[in-house]
């Protein structure tokens, strides 16, 4: 048990920095590792893929939520009063899941036409 415990600390990692959240309070930062967990594990679900591509946002929420607070989402997401939405994948996953509508030639963030 002594060594399991062990090897749970050597191996235990906290969440990364995350620049959309710089700030010292990570409650918002929790939520939408929750809700990106939940919205990738879906469309991962639908389009037949690897759900353990989603399995970086699960550990940023498992880190940063309090237990109680995971386990009263999942209570609600369960009876369908959740309040948040869990329908369409992260912005940043659509190239994956839905390769053709990957911008060809110029563009992207910070692009100004002429």
């Amino acid at each position: 048990m002594t060594e399991d415990i062990k090897t749970k600390i050597k191996n235990y990692q906290t969440a990364t920095f995350d620049s959309h959240f710089p700030n010292q309070k990570q409650t918002r930062n929790c939520w939408q590792n929750y809700l990106d967990f939940h919205h990738c594990e879906k469309a991962m679900t639908a389009k037949g893929g690897d759900v353990s591509v989603c399995k970086c946002y699960w550990h940023v929420y498992k880190s940063l939520c309090p237990t109680s607070w995971v386990l009263a989402w999942d209570d609600r997401r369960a009876e369908g009063t959740f309040p948040g939405r869990c329908k369409l994948a992260p912005p940043h996953l659509s190239s994956v899941l839905h390769p053709s509508s990957r911008k060809v030639g110029k563009g992207g963030p910070g692009y100004i036409p002429p």
